[in-house]
């Protein structure tokens, strides 16, 4: 039992810890490369990435297209017009009667000065 938590506290603390502590070290260690010399920094970061087999160098395969999910020849065309209402009809609501809104006042607690 004590090897099975032995297992697991490993496993769920100390492993995450030591990933999470080896990336802030690598990243702090490439940083202060960067600071000391940006150019040859850069030409190794070039070279890794072309070694890598031209990742990021723009020379990646183009994507491949996408089949459409719905074919052409499925569904029908419906042809529409577009109706032009007038400002009456617009107000007026689905049962006819005329649309009516209730203004309220705005409330202000604040009352604004300029200083010059």
């Amino acid at each position: 039992m004590l090897s099975f938590l032995l297992l697991l506290v490993i496993f769920f603390i100390l492993w995450p810890m030591l990933k999470t502590g080896w990336r802030i070290w690598r990243q702090m260690s490439q940083v202060r490369r960067f600071m000391a010399d940006p150019e040859g920094e850069m030409r190794r970061q070039a070279g890794r990435r072309a070694a890598n087999g031209g990742y990021g160098t723009g020379r990646q395969a183009a994507p491949k297209p996408r089949k459409k999910k719905i074919p052409r020849d499925v569904g029908e065309y419906i042809s529409y017009t577009e109706v032009e209402l007038s400002a009456e009809e617009r107000a007026k609501d689905s049962t006819g009667r005329q649309a009516s809104f209730k203004a309220e006042e705005q409330v202000t607690d604040i009352k604004w000065v300029d200083i010059n």
